[in-house]
């Protein structure tokens, strides 16, 4: 009987280890269901917005995640560009962007702030806290299928804000 009860609180310690264990494991996989989350919430605002204006659909065409510390805690936070497009007829102009930003907390991400582009943002890079996006758009003589028309933005997280850094021109 003391065998039995020794294999059982094992048995009991071991299944309790393997929960704890999980549990910390999927701790930070909150982020893929957050960010999932987000684009859902899009693509919903998006065919909201188009019903109304040109009976669209959205869909999401690509996500891709990078880890910096963008707000100086030390924790490497995900900055996020999502990118949606008309299901039937994708072409740049009905293309979108946004750069959605995810704080990390220990391992537990909580959104924090977004920006959307009318064609779309690329993330360049992140270094010291600040965002560079390469942005595209139509110029007025590119063909409908290739925007040509590149700028660059900086920007910086401010409470829930992303702020854009103004470029000074002399």
């Amino acid at each position: 009987m003391k065998k039995l009860w020794q294999f059982s609180v094992g048995l009991a310690i071991l299944v309790f280890s393997l929960i704890v264990s999980f549990g910390q494991v999927k701790k930070p996989s909150n982020l893929k269901s957050l960010v999932n989350q987000y684009a859902e919430n899009t693509i919903r605002a998006l065919n909201k917005k188009a019903a109304k204006e040109n009976g669209f659909k959205y869909k999401v065409i690509g996500k891709n995640t990078f880890n910096a510390d963008v707000n100086g805690d030390g924790e490497f936070d995900a900055v996020v560009e999502m990118f949606f497009c008309e299901i039937n007829n994708c072409h740049p102009t009905t293309k979108s962007s946004e750069l959605v930003i995810f704080l990390n907390n220990k391992g537990s991400f909580r959104f924090a702030a977004s920006k959307g582009f009318s064609l779309f943002g690329k993330i360049n890079s992140i270094e010291d806290k600040i965002i560079y996006v390469d942005v595209y758009d139509l110029d007025e003589d590119d063909p409908q299928c290739c925007p040509n028309l590149k700028s660059s933005e900086e920007y910086f997280l401010k409470g829930s804000k992303l702020i854009k850094i103004p470029h000074h021109i002399e």
